[in-house]
């Protein structure tokens, strides 16, 4: 199990160990929890480093189209899995009156 020393100012050197476990380099940020007497060390990532996460390479999507997926999406998990609206319109009438199946 990796350790390390206090120096007189507060500082510590994270072992290399656990410098490679969280993919740390020279520069990088890391945050403490500290919990129940314990302290857990987590790297800040920057958002640099979530760039193109959520890529999307397809046609434009709307607000309206984003809405009827969250409508679409509660009733499917309210009616089950293979519930599939005929059209928009039933979905939002089976969110808003909560109707069950035809």
């Amino acid at each position: 199990m990796p350790e390390s020393t206090i120096t007189s100012r507060g500082q510590t050197t994270l072992p290399k160990e656990v410098r490679e476990a969280l993919d740390l380099k020279a520069g990088d940020k890391v945050r403490y929890l500290i919990y129940d007497g314990e302290v857990r060390v987590a790297p800040v990532l920057p958002l640099s480093r979530l760039y193109g996460v959520l890529e999307y390479d397809g046609p434009p999507v709307t607000l309206e189209d984003i809405e009827r997926g969250i409508i679409e999406g509660a009733c499917r998990s309210a009616l089950g899995d293979d519930w599939s609206p005929e059209t928009p319109e039933e979905a939002e009438r089976v969110a808003v009156g909560g109707a069950g199946r035809k």
